[in-house]
């Protein structure tokens, strides 16, 4: 199954373990019309955040290691990032990690246990407007996680990047009904950015900012600038 497919099967297998985001959805939609959220998008603090996973079954697989970065008044704030491996409860092939996810057998077995850094990374996010690639698989593992060592999934807003990427591609001349290829990789080729290591969770996170930060200056310049508006086109939580 490819990634593009596997929001949805996430959500499901994210809800029948108790995660059951939809109540946070549905407070953001109520949200909408309040004056907190018609005030420029500007004014509030983002975190791009990308998680790296051993497999993509959130019952079965774990978090291997999770990065992010903020992002204050459309600028990327490199010196305000987190960056965490986990050791994983299961064995995973020094292949595989080496190869996949840039890291070295020795590194993850450095790693902490992913309970014991949760706290770190909720006093990192704060309320902070969560930003990522394909966020909602990165949500129901995150979430997931969440629910079983601390009753509850995250409160934050959530945008995927992927979804003001097609925003942008629709207003292409002569576009295709919508890109063939909306992996972060090929997103970032599109749109000439920089190229970092992929399945790296900094890195990963590092080029979802920099997408978001480029794309936002499409949808101002395009006279989008209160928050609901961003929610309403790339809000996923």
């Amino acid at each position: 199954m490819g990634r593009r497919g596997l929001t949805d099967w996430m959500r499901r297998l994210l809800w029948a373990a108790g995660g059951r985001p939809e109540g946070v959805r549905e407070a953001h939609l109520k949200a909408l019309d309040s004056l907190p959220w018609r005030e420029p998008y500007r004014a509030r603090s983002f975190v791009a955040l990308d998680c790296e996973m051993t497999g993509l079954d959130p019952e079965r697989d774990e978090i291997l290691s999770i990065g992010a970065v903020r992002i204050r008044e459309s600028r990327v704030v490199l010196q305000e990032r987190f960056y965490q491996v986990f050791k994983p409860n299961e064995a995973v092939s020094p292949k595989e990690v080496i190869l996949i996810h840039g890291l070295g057998p020795e590194e993850v077995a450095r790693g902490r246990p992913l309970p014991e850094a949760l706290g770190a990374l909720l006093d990192f996010l704060g309320d902070s407007v969560l930003v990522g690639h394909f966020t909602e698989v990165d949500l129901a593992f995150l979430n997931a996680a969440l629910v079983k060592h601390r009753g509850e999934p995250l409160q934050l807003p959530a945008l995927d990047t992927r979804l003001l990427y097609r925003w942008w591609w629709r207003r292409q001349p002569g576009a295709p009904p919508g890109p063939t290829d909306e992996s972060l990789e090929a997103t970032v080729a599109m749109l000439d950015l920089p190229r970092y290591p992929a399945h790296h969770a900094f890195y990963d996170a590092l080029s979802a900012a920099l997408l978001f930060v480029k794309l936002l200056e499409e949808f101002e310049a395009a006279g989008q600038v209160q928050f609901r508006a961003l929610f309403k086109e790339m809000g996923v939580y």
